[in-house]
């Protein structure tokens, strides 16, 4: 009987070590995948270098960007800014039909742009966040709208580029005036901000 409950408890031994060295190998493995992305006749490149050469060829950019996201989603949170996910998705309604427009599908546009569509959610949620923070309210005068056709039918005297209407002209003009309210806007944002950096680019 003895003899029987200490094969029990070899075998339950035995088991516990194979478990986990399979625990182990398959960390490993894990590890190996997510580090090692190719080899070169043998030599193995890692993630981090890869990270690294991104970093050096656009580090500071991409950095600012998510600074600048993250400063305006703050601001959002304190203005109790809220963006529901049905404003997101009647937004890409909107980009969708315009895209169709173009005879490009929507997945087909993302691809061209290396954007996946929760990447897209995300900047149409920033884009939304900022017009709130900004305000919409941005005033287009007669003598702007006069003062662009006229410039541009200067221009367009000698080719046969189609005219615009008044419309169209004061939406450009108005979407122009709200990219610049916004940039003041973010530069503001940035200047007052605190921000701490660890890594110099």
């Amino acid at each position: 009987m003895a003899k029987k409950i200490k094969t029990v408890k070899n075998l339950k031994k035995i088991l516990l070590i194979v478990l986990i060295l399979a625990l182990v190998g398959g960390l490993l493995y894990g590890l190996v995948r997510i580090c090692l992305i190719a080899s070169v006749n043998g030599q193995l490149i890692n993630r981090f270098a890869v990270v690294k050469e991104l970093e050096k060829q656009g580090g500071q950019k991409t950095l600012d960007v998510i600074i600048l996201k993250a400063l305006v989603t703050q601001e959002a949170k304190k203005k109790k800014i809220v963006i529901s996910q049905k404003d997101i998705d009647a937004e890409i309604k909107k980009i969708e039909a315009n895209v169709v427009s173009q005879g490009l599908t929507l997945d087909q546009l993302l691809e061209q742009q290396g954007m996946t569509k929760s990447g897209l959610n995300e900047e149409i949620k920033i884009q939304m966040y900022l017009a709130k923070l900004v305000g919409s309210d941005v005033k287009v005068t007669e003598k702007e709208i006069n003062d662009y056709l006229s410039s541009q039918n200067s221009e367009t005297s000698t080719n046969t580029t189609q005219s615009l209407t008044r419309e169209q002209v004061s939406a450009q003009i108005k979407q122009q005036k709200l990219q610049e309210k916004i940039q003041t806007y973010l530069t503001d944002l940035k200047a007052k901000a605190k921000i701490n950096y660890f890594v110099k680019y």
